[in-house]
């Protein structure tokens, strides 16, 4: 059974003349190549070099981004947090408010320490993802601040502070269900 080496169809023939079962090598001009494959491409150690810099500076780029995007992703659980704690002032709603406020302070005290690892080996500038860090920061001690106003431990008026000063009256009341608000 001889198979014809002029057909492009084969890529490999066996050899049966050795009395083994050996692959018989192809010539590289008469065997079909994979589709893109060009015989005559080399790449130079320069070019790969270049390619994985760029393709790490794409992947710190990222790690930069989720780094400052960390505080931002977490206010909805906080929001959502606040709101199981309820309004009462009691010690768990409290602890949790100071939780609230304290941890964004501690993470902007280290805005250094936190893009640290980033910035030996990132090539551009952080300051936009530090930018965006601090500013996530600053929405969730926002956040711990509106609830203890709602809380009302806040010092809003001028009663707060001096005994004889009357509190303010409400101007308004709203009917809500068989609540008076």
């Amino acid at each position: 059974m001889a198979v014809s080496s002029n057909n492009l169809m084969n890529k490999w023939h066996l050899d049966f003349t050795t009395g083994g079962s050996r692959i018989a090598s192809r010539n590289v001009e008469q065997g079909l190549n994979p589709p893109g494959y060009q015989s005559n491409f080399s790449t130079t150690s320069s070019e790969v070099e270049s390619s994985s810099r760029s393709d790490q500076q794409h992947l710190l780029s990222k790690r930069a981004w989720d780094m400052a995007l960390q505080p931002c992703k977490s206010l909805p659980m906080n929001m959502f947090m606040m709101y199981m704690a309820g309004n009462t002032i009691s010690i768990f709603p409290i602890m949790m408010v100071a939780m609230m406020v304290w941890r964004p302070i501690q993470a902007l005290m280290g805005v250094g320490n936190v893009f640290k690892p980033i910035g030996e080996e990132y090539t551009g500038s952080l300051i936009v993802y530090k930018l965006i860090y601090i500013l996530g920061n600053f929405g969730a001690i926002a956040l711990g601040i509106y609830k203890c106003h709602s809380m009302g431990l806040l010092p809003n008026h001028a009663s707060d502070w001096l005994d004889f000063a009357a509190p303010p009256e409400r101007l308004q009341y709203a009917l809500i269900g068989d609540q008076f608000i």
